[in-house]
């Protein structure tokens, strides 16, 4: 391996090093898993990413990404950081309060789930 290449994987794995060895996160973190209808899957990432800029926007949120899989075009998944739980809760209620999501009920096909996520 020439030298160049060997600096890089040394750069590489210190890289890694650093990500995986972090001191633990002092955010909250969840995924939301949304299933949706196949076919109209762009059109609801489109309207989600419309009203993601507002989720972003409030108090707590550190980032929300939508996430999908290529093979599995039945669901849609939001990895979101929280500064706490109370803050993603409050976000929920006023989400639910005034009504401003409704539009995206034609594209899910069943209940939404919450899974809040714990770092080891």
């Amino acid at each position: 391996m020439n030298t160049t290449l060997r600096r890089l994987g040394h750069a590489f794995i210190l890289t890694l090093l650093g990500a995986c060895c972090a001191a633990p996160s002092s955010s909250e973190r969840m995924i939301v898993e949304f299933p949706v209808n196949p076919e109209t899957r762009a059109e609801f990432i489109d309207a989600l990413n419309v009203i993601l800029v507002d989720t972003r926007a409030y108090d707590g949120c550190l980032g929300v990404t939508v996430w999908t899989h290529e093979a599995d075009t039945d669901f849609v998944w939001l990895h979101e950081d929280w500064a706490s739980r109370a803050h993603q809760e409050a976000y929920l209620k006023w989400r639910t309060d005034t009504g401003n999501t409704s539009h995206l009920g034609p594209f899910i096909t069943g209940a939404p789930r919450f899974l809040w996520l714990n770092e080891h």
